[in-house]
């Protein structure tokens, strides 16, 4: 289910990956073959991988509608990781988070990431749109969503709401739905 953008390779994180990232995350390090990068992962992605691998080890379907780890195809490092936090709900809503470990930010990464996620929730039929939420004060963050195509929907005290609404397309098939 891995693919990649120009620059980005994303790889969906499994129940055994999440496990070892939770235990081990040297061992996913070694089993990829890449140079440690001590940012990553971070303390969101741990907080957050229990309850994702218990969710997928009841729903296989929810794979993929949670965490990518982005590595960077060239120089072959961890960048980050994106996804979303949960399967469509019943109005085909799904919520993207991203995060660039730091010394990679402001190189584009996060622009090419959401709008690859994007690409990818938006080629399963039941996905009608993406919302994302960042800080009042992350305007980085802000100016990846809007250059995405997503406007702000709601400023609820120190976070904003941006969403982005599937497209209409003509009767083509996405390169997401050809392999799966």
């Amino acid at each position: 289910m891995e693919f990649s953008s120009a620059r980005i390779k994303f790889v969906p994180i499994t129940v055994e990956l999440a496990q070892t990232i939770m235990k081990n995350p040297l061992g996913f390090y070694y089993k990829y073959k890449l140079p440690w990068n001590k940012s990553w992962p971070h303390d969101g992605l741990k907080a957050m991988l229990p309850f994702y691998a218990e969710a997928l080890e009841k729903d296989s379907q929810v794979l993929g509608f949670g965490p990518w780890i982005m590595i960077d195809v060239d120089q072959e490092l961890v960048i980050g990781d994106i996804g979303f936090k949960g399967p469509p709900d019943e109005d085909g809503m799904i919520e993207v988070g991203y995060h660039v470990v730091e010394n990679e930010r402001n190189k584009g990464y996060a622009t090419e990431a959401v709008r690859a996620m994007c690409e990818w929730g938006f080629s399963h039929d039941k996905v009608r749109s993406i919302e994302a939420q960042c800080g009042k004060r992350n305007i980085p963050s802000q100016k990846v969503l809007i250059n995405n195509g997503f406007s702000q929907t709601l400023m609820n005290r120190d976070m904003f709401t941006f969403e982005k609404k599937k497209q209409k397309r003509n009767n083509k098939k996405s390169e997401f739905n050809q392999e799966m």
